[in-house]
């Protein structure tokens, strides 16, 4: 990293960066050309899972090359100041990089629409932390397991 004064060496701190962000990012590449699509995600344990669709670019891209880069940020703002130059951004961001795998097994895609469920849903509304799922809307979605093989966080404002 150039900024080595931004850079954020805590694990802790890029897990919960992973956990606040709602938005990930995800960028492919098919044959040369850069694809990037914002999606829902959960995360555990060094390993993304996102949900999708059976069908798509990014699903068609996957299947041919399953390296993929994801960004996901919080706590941005933008820092104004009198002189323009001056302005800038406070932001708390994690970048990395993995390799995509389709879950097949039911159980597994439940497990991972659980975590993603969890993330968004308000806590005190499914006090049990599960979640009822229909065998046809198990079936009718992907769930994309990122194997996160290198990261790194960046910080600004803090």
């Amino acid at each position: 990293m150039r900024r080595s004064d931004k850079e954020i060496k805590d694990p802790e701190l890029i897990q919960e960066i992973l956990n606040q962000s709602e938005v990930c990012r995800v960028a492919l590449c098919d044959d040369g050309k850069p694809y990037i699509v914002p999606m829902n995600f959960g995360y555990q344990d060094q390993t993304l899972y996102l949900h999708s669709a059976t069908q798509g670019q990014k699903i068609d891209i996957l299947r041919k090359n399953n390296n993929l880069c994801f960004q996901v940020d919080t706590e941005t703002r933008l820092v104004t100041s009198k002189t323009p130059c001056d302005w800038g951004m406070r932001y708390l961001s994690v970048i990395g990089y993995g390799k995509a795998h389709f879950l097949h097994n039911p159980a597994d895609k439940k497990e991972a629409l659980d975590l993603i469920m969890k993330k968004y849903s308000p806590v005190s509304s499914r006090p049990e932390k599960t979640f009822q799922y229909s065998d046809e809307a198990i079936s009718s979605v992907i769930i994309i397991k990122v194997e996160i093989e290198e990261i790194t966080g960046k910080k600004s404002g803090f």
